[in-house]
C-alpha cells in the first residue's frame, strides 16, 4: 500500500506510529489510557488532540474507518513475571476483546498484534486459541509467530537481535489479512550481528545540554550493585572452569548452598503446620527462609522444585571450591543480589564487567555485550548496565535500542520513562512486519492480473 490509514491502540510511546508513518501511513485514531503518555504522544507525533482518546473500553465505538489496526495490548495479565490471570485480570485482561469488537465493527483490511511470548502459551495455549478463533470467524486469515508450535516445533517469536539491532527481546506477533497469507509471512533473520556500541552516547551527544535523556548522573550504579557484581566476580573466579561451570545450573540461587528445608513432597509451610507450630512460630520460621520458599501453600509448582533440585545438586559438587567468606559477604546483600544468572554460554571472558548486566527481582543477569537484554516495564535501578563503561544505559541509549529517533521525547520522571520504554514495541521490527504483511497484497494483485478477467473475482474470493 502506498498510503493507508491506521489506528494505534494501547499506543504508549508510539512505536507502531513511527513504523507505519515511515511507510506511508496516516494515523486517524489513538487510544492510550495514561494521560501523561497521551500528552507525550501528541507532542512527539504532532497529531491532532481530537484523535487521541483514553481507556479503550470507553472509546472503542468511536474508532473511524481505517485500513490497518495495530495493538500492543497489555501484556501484564499474560507475562511470566506476573500472576498470569489472563482474561480474568479485571483491569487489563479483557482489553483484547474491545479490539475484537473494533475489528468486527470496522473491518479494516489488516491488523498487527504484539505481546509477550508467553501470551501464546498462557493457559496452555487456550487464551490465544480463543482470540484466534474469533479472528478467523471475522473472516481474517491469521498468522502468528507461535504457529510453528502447532507443527511440533519451537515458536519463532521475533527479536530485534535477529535483524542486527542491539536488543534481545523475543516478542509474540500476530497478523491478519482479509486476503490470503502464506504460512510463514514474518521477516526472516538477516544474520547481521548486533553491535551495542552503535547506540552508545558519543562525545558529541554528551554536549547536547538540552537533551535530558543523556543525563549520566542518573546512570551511576548503586553502591550495593557494584559490591554485588564484584563479589560474584570473586565467586566465579573460585570455580575450576570459571563461568563455564555456571552453565549447568541457571538461574543460581545462593541460598540453596546449604539449605535443608523440605521442597519436594511438601513445602516448609505445610511442614510447620503438620508439626503443630503456632501461627506466630510459623511466621518466624518462614522469615528465616528465602522469599521464594515462604509461600503458604502445601506444595511448590514443578518449575520451582526443579530449580531448587538442580541448585542443591550443583552446589554439592562445587561448594568445596568456594571461599566461605565470599558466600557470607553475598548473603549480607539484599535477596535480589543473591541470585545469579550467566546467559552467554560462549563468552570468551569470565569477568562480569566485560558484559551487559541487569539487576532484576530475579537476580543478576550477565549477557552478551553486543546487545542489551530484554527491557521490561521497570524502574531506573533495573535498567541494563554496560559493563565495559561501568554504568547504566541512559534513556536516550535505551530509546535508540528500540529504534526510536533521537528527536523523540520521553517522560521526565525516570521510573515512568523507563516503564514506558519497557512496554514499547521495537520500531524497526514493527516496520518489517508491516512491510511483509502489505507486500502480499501486491503479489495477489500480480497473480490476479495474469488470470482471464472472467475468473478474477472467484480467485479473489478464494484468496
Amino acid at each position: 500500500m502506498n498510503s493507508f490509514k491506521f489506528v494505534d491502540l494501547f499506543a504508549g510511546l508510539g512505536g507502531f506510529h513511527y513504523a507505519l508513518e515511515s511507510i506511508g501511513g496516516e494515523c486517524v485514531f489513538v487510544s492510550e489510557i495514561d494521560k501523561n503518555l497521551r500528552d507525550l504522544y501528541q507532542n512527539n507525533h504532532k497529531v491532532s488532540k481530537s484523535i487521541i482518546f483514553g481507556d479503550i473500553s470507553e472509546c472503542w465505538t468511536k474508532v473511524p474507518d481505517h485500513d490497518v489496526l495495530v495493538a500492543g495490548f497489555p501484556c501484564q495479565p499474560f507475562s511470566k513475571s506476573g500472576k498470569q490471570l489472563g482474561f480474568d485480570d479485571k483491569k487489563r485482561g479483557d482489553c483484547i476483546f474491545y479490539v475484537l469488537n473494533i475489528l468486527k465493527r470496522v473491518r479494516p483490511k489488516y491488523f498487527i498484534f504484539e505481546n509477550v511470548p508467553n501470551f501464546a502459551k498462557h493457559n496452555k495455549g487456550e487464551s490465544w486459541r480463543k482470540v484466534k478463533s474469533a479472528l478467523t470467524e471475522l473472516g481474517y486469515c491469521v498468522r502468528s509467530t507461535s504457529d510453528s508450535v502447532d507443527d511440533g516445533k519451537s515458536a519463532k517469536h521475533l527479536s530485534p537481535s535477529q535483524y542486527g539491532f542491539p536488543q534481545k527481546r523475543d516478542r509474540f506477533f500476530a497478523i491478519g489479512s482479509q486476503d490470503f497469507l502464506p504460512k510463514d509471512p514474518f521477516p526472516i533473520s538477516n544474520n547481521i550481528s548486533p553491535k551495542l556500541k552503535k547506540i552508545l552516547l558519543t562525545n558529541k551527544d554528551k554536549k547536547k545540554k538540552r537533551d535530558k535523556l543523556i543525563d549520566l548522573e542518573h546512570c551511576i550504579i548503586s553502591e550495593q550493585g557494584v559490591k554485588a557484581i564484584n563479589l560474584w566476580n570473586k565467586f566465579v573466579d573460585c570455580l575450576p572452569n570459571k563461568h563455564k561451570d555456571l552453565m549447568t545450573t541457571t538461574p543460581m540461587w545462593l541460598e540453596e548452598i546449604d539449605a535443608q528445608y523440605p521442597y519436594v513432597s511438601q513445602t516448609p509451610y505445610q511442614n510447620f503446620l503438620e508439626r503443630g507450630l503456632t501461627p506466630a512460630e510459623i511466621e518466624k520460621e518462614l522469615n528465616s527462609l528465602p522469599p521464594y520458599a515462604r509461600e503458604k501453600v502445601s506444595s511448590f509448582p514443578l518449575w520451582k522444585i526443579k530449580f531448587i533440585d538442580s541448585n542443591r545438586e550443583w552446589f554439592s559438587q562445587i561448594k568445596k571450591f568456594i571461599d566461605p567468606d565470599i558466600i557470607q559477604d553475598i548473603r549480607k546483600l539484599d535477596y535480589t543480589y543473591r541470585k545469579f544468572e550467566w546467559n552467554w554460554k560462549s563468552s570468551p571472558s569470565s569477568n562480569i564487567w566485560d558484559h551487559t548486566i541487569q539487576v532484576r527481582p530475579s537476580g543478576i543477569r550477565v549477557s552478551n555485550p553486543s546487545y542489551i537484554p530484554t527491557v521490561v516495564s521497570i524502574n531506573a535501578n533495573q535498567t541494563p548496565i554496560y559493563g565495559p563503561m561501568g554504568r547504566h544505559l541512559t534513556k536516550r541509549e535505551l530509546a535508540r535500542a528500540f529504534g526510536f529517533p533521537d528527536k523523540m521525547k520521553l517522560l521526565e520522571n525516570s521510573n515512568a520513562g523507563f516503564s514506558a520504554l519497557g512496554n514499547a514495541v521495537h520500531v524497526e521490527v514493527a516496520k518489517m512486519v508491516a512491510r511483509n504483511l502489505f507486500s502480499y497484497e501486491k503479489r495477489i494483485e500480480e497473480v490476479v492480473n495474469l488470470i482471464p478477467i472472467q475468473n478474477q473475482e472467484s480467485i479473489k474470493l478464494s484468496a
